[in-house]
Protein backbone atom coordinates (compact mmCIF):
# COMPACT_ATOMS: atom_id res chain seq x y z
CA UNK A 1 0.00 0.00 0.00
CA UNK A 2 0.91 3.44 -0.80
CA UNK A 3 2.35 5.44 2.48
CA UNK A 4 0.18 8.48 2.03
CA UNK A 5 -3.14 6.29 1.12
CA UNK A 6 -1.52 3.95 4.20
CA UNK A 7 -1.56 7.45 6.43
CA UNK A 8 -5.16 8.71 4.69
CA UNK A 9 -6.67 5.23 5.90
CA UNK A 10 -5.39 5.98 9.88
CA UNK A 11 -7.95 8.70 9.72
CA UNK A 12 -10.85 7.07 8.94
CA UNK A 13 -10.35 5.10 12.41
CA UNK A 14 -10.83 6.09 15.60
CA UNK A 15 -7.67 8.57 15.60
CA UNK A 16 -9.17 10.34 18.69
CA UNK A 17 -8.08 7.43 20.90
CA UNK A 18 -5.17 10.02 20.65
CA UNK A 19 -6.57 11.43 24.15
CA UNK A 20 -4.82 8.74 25.64
CA UNK A 21 -1.87 9.00 28.92
CA UNK A 22 1.34 10.38 27.16
CA UNK A 23 3.89 7.20 26.70
CA UNK A 24 6.87 7.08 28.70
CA UNK A 25 10.50 7.84 27.16
CA UNK A 26 11.21 4.28 26.72
CA UNK A 27 7.40 3.61 24.74
CA UNK A 28 8.08 6.97 22.25
CA UNK A 29 11.96 6.04 21.62
CA UNK A 30 10.23 2.36 20.51
CA UNK A 31 7.85 4.17 18.55
CA UNK A 32 10.30 6.05 16.66
CA UNK A 33 13.00 3.26 16.17
CA UNK A 34 9.95 1.87 14.74
CA UNK A 35 9.32 4.49 12.54
CA UNK A 36 12.51 4.51 11.57
CA UNK A 37 12.09 0.88 9.80
CA UNK A 38 8.71 2.05 8.24
CA UNK A 39 6.81 -0.47 11.39
CA UNK A 40 3.44 0.46 10.29
CA UNK A 41 1.83 -0.33 13.96
CA UNK A 42 4.41 2.34 15.00
CA UNK A 43 3.26 4.90 12.55
CA UNK A 44 -0.08 4.39 13.68
CA UNK A 45 0.61 4.66 17.33
CA UNK A 46 2.59 7.82 16.41
CA UNK A 47 0.07 8.91 14.29
CA UNK A 48 -3.48 8.72 16.74
CA UNK A 49 -1.19 9.87 19.48
CA UNK A 50 -0.51 13.67 17.70
CA UNK A 51 -3.61 13.64 15.97
CA UNK A 52 -5.62 15.88 17.81
CA UNK A 53 -2.83 18.35 19.36
CA UNK A 54 -1.76 18.93 15.26
CA UNK A 55 -5.11 18.85 14.52
CA UNK A 56 -5.57 21.96 16.66
CA UNK A 57 -2.52 23.65 15.63
CA UNK A 58 -3.60 23.23 11.97
CA UNK A 59 -7.32 24.32 12.38
CA UNK A 60 -6.18 28.06 13.74
CA UNK A 61 -5.76 29.00 10.18
CA UNK A 62 -7.52 25.93 8.29
CA UNK A 63 -11.13 25.80 10.02
CA UNK A 64 -12.63 23.73 6.75
CA UNK A 65 -12.00 19.99 7.71
CA UNK A 66 -10.98 18.40 4.60
CA UNK A 67 -8.47 21.20 4.51
CA UNK A 68 -7.03 20.52 7.70
CA UNK A 69 -6.67 16.71 7.35
CA UNK A 70 -4.81 16.72 3.88
CA UNK A 71 -2.40 19.16 5.85
CA UNK A 72 -2.20 16.68 8.45
CA UNK A 73 -1.45 13.46 6.49
CA UNK A 74 0.85 15.84 4.47
CA UNK A 75 2.70 16.52 7.45
CA UNK A 76 2.98 12.69 9.06
CA UNK A 77 3.81 11.86 5.55
CA UNK A 78 6.77 14.41 6.03
CA UNK A 79 7.35 13.29 9.79
CA UNK A 80 7.64 9.32 8.57
CA UNK A 81 9.84 9.75 5.42
CA UNK A 82 12.04 12.03 7.56
CA UNK A 83 12.50 10.73 11.19
CA UNK A 84 15.76 9.45 10.39
CA UNK A 85 16.81 13.88 10.69
CA UNK A 86 14.99 13.54 13.92
CA UNK A 87 18.03 13.78 16.58
CA UNK A 88 15.99 12.56 19.27
CA UNK A 89 17.94 16.51 20.85
CA UNK A 90 14.83 18.42 22.17
CA UNK A 91 11.37 17.73 22.00
CA UNK A 92 9.89 15.88 19.34
CA UNK A 93 6.22 17.14 19.37
CA UNK A 94 7.92 20.39 18.67
CA UNK A 95 9.94 18.86 15.76
CA UNK A 96 6.62 17.38 14.61
CA UNK A 97 5.19 20.79 15.41
CA UNK A 98 7.43 22.62 12.91
CA UNK A 99 7.16 19.46 10.27
CA UNK A 100 2.78 20.56 10.25
CA UNK A 101 3.67 24.61 10.00
CA UNK A 102 5.50 23.66 6.90
CA UNK A 103 2.94 21.59 5.38
CA UNK A 104 0.29 24.34 6.67
CA UNK A 105 2.48 27.12 4.78
CA UNK A 106 3.06 25.09 1.50
CA UNK A 107 -0.71 24.06 1.68
CA UNK A 108 -1.59 27.42 1.84
CA UNK A 109 0.74 28.50 -0.75
CA UNK A 110 -0.68 26.15 -3.58
CA UNK A 111 -4.40 27.45 -2.62
CA UNK A 112 -3.76 31.02 -2.28
CA UNK A 113 -6.00 32.23 -4.52
CA UNK A 114 -8.90 30.11 -3.84
CA UNK A 115 -8.12 30.82 0.01
CA UNK A 116 -8.11 34.19 -0.64
CA UNK A 117 -11.62 34.50 -1.97
CA UNK A 118 -13.07 32.97 0.36
CA UNK A 119 -15.51 34.62 3.03
CA UNK A 120 -16.86 32.14 5.38
CA UNK A 121 -17.68 32.94 9.05
CA UNK A 122 -15.30 31.33 11.33
CA UNK A 123 -16.32 27.69 13.22
CA UNK A 124 -16.22 27.75 16.88
CA UNK A 125 -12.57 26.77 17.77
CA UNK A 126 -12.43 23.78 19.68
CA UNK A 127 -10.82 24.13 23.53
CA UNK A 128 -9.94 20.69 24.82
CA UNK A 129 -8.13 21.88 27.46
CA UNK A 130 -9.76 24.47 29.77
CA UNK A 131 -7.45 25.66 31.10
CA UNK A 132 -5.58 28.51 28.55
CA UNK A 133 -6.47 31.67 29.86
CA UNK A 134 -9.71 33.25 28.64
CA UNK A 135 -8.13 35.90 26.42
CA UNK A 136 -6.08 33.53 24.84
CA UNK A 137 -9.49 30.97 23.85
CA UNK A 138 -10.95 34.28 22.56
CA UNK A 139 -7.49 35.35 20.13
CA UNK A 140 -8.28 31.56 18.38
CA UNK A 141 -11.65 32.47 17.58
CA UNK A 142 -10.99 35.75 16.31
CA UNK A 143 -8.38 34.09 14.29
CA UNK A 144 -10.51 33.29 11.67
CA UNK A 145 -12.03 36.51 11.03
CA UNK A 146 -8.63 37.71 9.76
CA UNK A 147 -8.00 37.26 5.79
CA UNK A 148 -5.86 33.92 5.04
CA UNK A 149 -2.46 35.10 4.66
CA UNK A 150 -2.85 37.75 7.47
CA UNK A 151 -3.72 34.67 9.96
CA UNK A 152 -1.15 32.78 8.39
CA UNK A 153 1.30 35.04 9.63
CA UNK A 154 -0.05 36.55 13.23
CA UNK A 155 -0.47 32.73 14.16
CA UNK A 156 3.31 31.91 12.90
CA UNK A 157 4.62 34.94 14.32
CA UNK A 158 2.64 35.48 17.83
CA UNK A 159 1.55 31.79 18.67
CA UNK A 160 3.97 30.10 17.58
CA UNK A 161 7.41 31.96 17.80
CA UNK A 162 8.88 32.46 14.10
CA UNK A 163 10.66 35.48 13.16
CA UNK A 164 9.66 37.16 10.19
CA UNK A 165 12.70 35.89 8.60
CA UNK A 166 11.34 32.17 8.85
CA UNK A 167 7.52 33.42 8.27
CA UNK A 168 8.26 34.84 4.75
CA UNK A 169 10.49 31.74 3.96
CA UNK A 170 7.61 29.38 4.80
CA UNK A 171 5.00 31.62 2.47
CA UNK A 172 7.03 32.58 -0.43
CA UNK A 173 6.38 36.23 0.68
CA UNK A 174 9.38 39.57 2.11
CA UNK A 175 9.81 39.74 5.66
CA UNK A 176 8.56 43.19 4.77
CA UNK A 177 5.49 41.47 4.20
CA UNK A 178 5.22 39.40 6.83
CA UNK A 179 5.52 42.45 9.49
CA UNK A 180 2.93 44.43 7.31
CA UNK A 181 0.98 41.18 7.54
CA UNK A 182 1.13 40.69 11.58
CA UNK A 183 0.76 44.65 12.12
CA UNK A 184 -2.51 44.82 9.71
CA UNK A 185 -3.16 41.48 11.63
CA UNK A 186 -3.24 43.18 15.51
CA UNK A 187 -5.19 46.29 14.29
CA UNK A 188 -8.06 43.82 12.64
CA UNK A 189 -7.80 41.91 16.76
CA UNK A 190 -7.96 45.29 17.93
CA UNK A 191 -10.91 46.39 16.46
CA UNK A 192 -12.71 43.15 16.40
CA UNK A 193 -12.16 43.29 20.43
CA UNK A 194 -13.40 46.61 20.57
CA UNK A 195 -16.38 46.38 18.52
CA UNK A 196 -17.28 42.75 21.19
CA UNK A 197 -16.72 44.71 24.59
CA UNK A 198 -18.43 47.90 23.32
CA UNK A 199 -21.55 48.77 25.46
CA UNK A 200 -24.69 47.86 24.03
CA UNK A 201 -26.76 51.15 22.50
CA UNK A 202 -29.19 51.74 24.98
CA UNK A 203 -33.09 52.34 23.69
CA UNK A 204 -35.74 54.09 25.21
Amino acid sequence: MDVYVYIASLGNHDAHIAGQACPGPGELTAWLEGCRRQDRLCQERLYKHYYDRMMAVIKRTFPDPDAAVTILNNGFLRAFTRISQYSGTGSFEGWLRRIVHHAAADYYRANQLRLQSETALPPEVEVRDGSEPAAYRELLQLLHFLPPATRMAVNLFIIEGYSHKEIAAMLGISTGTSKWHVSEGKRLLKEFLNKRNAPPTARY
